[in-house]
């Protein structure tokens, strides 16, 4: 019995060493597109045009340009906002850049914002409203 409790530690020694050794051997990895496979940051900036602001509830309702670094086609949506955004430098109609933010509980938020001057181009700057949404988290 004594042998047989010795022997057990190195059998499971063997085991941890010897089954990622045996991985490896069998998938080198270089023909597989890890790109595919990064999931989405955790920051990003956008530029959009804000329809609706919520001061009192700390959200925004914008139209946004797609957000390649977190996966976002355009779309009109309602965004959180952080206290540090000055909500009262902005108003409805504004061009805005935005820093965005994704907090602990996977949603994203705005954590700056400030109002620019767009230049419009033969459709009329910007694309054209879509409807309204109720946030997102980019965990799709």
């Amino acid at each position: 019995m004594k042998k047989t409790l010795k022997i057990i530690p190195f059998a499971f020694a063997a085991l941890l060493v010897g089954a990622p050794l045996s991985a490896m051997e069998h998938d080198d990895h270089d023909g597989h597109d890890h790109g595919a496979m990064q999931p989405a940051a955790n920051q990003a900036m956008g530029m959009g045009q804000l329809h609706k602001i919520d001061a009192e509830g700390r959200t925004v309702n914008l139209t946004h340009d797609p957000i390649p670094a977190i996966n976002w086609p355009q779309m009109t949506m309602d965004l959180p906002v952080t206290s540090r955004v000055d909500l009262e430098s902005l108003s409805p109609g504004d061009h805005v850049h935005f820093n965005l933010k994704l907090g602990r509980d996977d949603v994203y938020r705005i954590t700056a914002m400030e109002a620019v001057e767009m230049e419009h181009d033969m459709q009329g700057g910007m694309a054209g409203d879509g409807e309204e949404g109720s946030g997102h988290t980019g965990r799709e």
